[in-house]
Formats: structure tokens, sequence, C-alpha cells
């Protein structure tokens, strides 16, 4: 595996254990009354989802030579035709995350920086996008920890 599949991993599981939502292997089945977490794109059932991506902040902060950097990642929420219960993940997430560090992928903080919504998809399910920011803890061959 790779160290962002790991930091996926590990916010996918913290969440679960915090009652966000449910982690499955890839290609399980959700029942409709869950809030699926999955990696990369949000699936097409059940109507409550989160979606976890890895994205660069701020590159300029990935020095050669410390091992501390900066990741952000991307929670993307779908909810119902009720645009109140996207809200309701997102805070349940931000409850859950801001503050939080993930000491054995190497996060030492996480901070919320962006919620934005999204609309509704075709069916009417309302979206957001919330962006966290992680100080990380990251060595790697060229920067020894």
């Amino acid at each position: 595996m790779s160290w962002t599949t790991d930091l996926l991993t590990a916010f996918a599981v913290l969440l679960d254990s915090e009652g966000v939502g449910v982690r499955r292997p890839a290609g399980s089945v959700y029942t409709a009354s869950e809030t699926a977490i999955v990696f990369g794109r949000l699936p097409t059932e059940p109507d409550r989802a989160i979606a976890l991506a890895a994205y660069g902040v701020d590159q300029g902060a990935d020095d050669p030579v410390n091992t501390d950097s900066t990741q952000g990642v991307q929670l993307r929420m779908r909810g119902t035709k009720d645009p109140r219960v996207v809200d309701e993940i997102a805070d349940a997430a931000f409850d859950v995350l801001q503050g939080a560090s993930l000491l054995a992928v190497g996060v030492l903080q996480i901070t919320r920086r962006i919620n934005a919504p999204l609309g509704s998809d075709s069916n009417g399910r309302w979206e957001r996008a919330d962006s966290y920011s992680l100080l990380v803890h990251r060595p790697t061959q060229h920067r020894p920890g």
C-alpha cells in the first residue's frame, strides 16, 4: 500500500468507528439506511455517502529536508432531497475530525479549511464538499525521520 492509501483508510476507519458512516470493503453493498464511506467518487447508492480523496494543499510546504508537510483531504458528501441531511453528515464529520490527530499515519493535526455547498445531483440529493488541511510528519527516502 501507499502512504496516501493508508491515510485515507485511517480517515475511513475513524469516521466509521465514531458512527459518522459505515466503511466496507470495495464493491460491498450498503443498505438504504447507511451512510457509505468510500474512496474516490460518490456511489450511486445509498443516498447518504461520503467520498474521501487526497489532494495537495501547499506543495511549497513539502520541504526537501524537513519531514513535516501539508496534505489535503476532501470529504465529498451527499445526503437526501432534504438539504439538512448533508449538513448533518458534515457536522458529524467535523465533530470527529477538527483538531484530531492520526498518529499511526503521521497526522499531527486536522483543520477544516473549506465547506462548500454543491447543490443537488440529478436525483435531487444535496451535496457538499468539506476540505481539511493536515499537518503531517511524512519521512521519505530523502527526508529520513
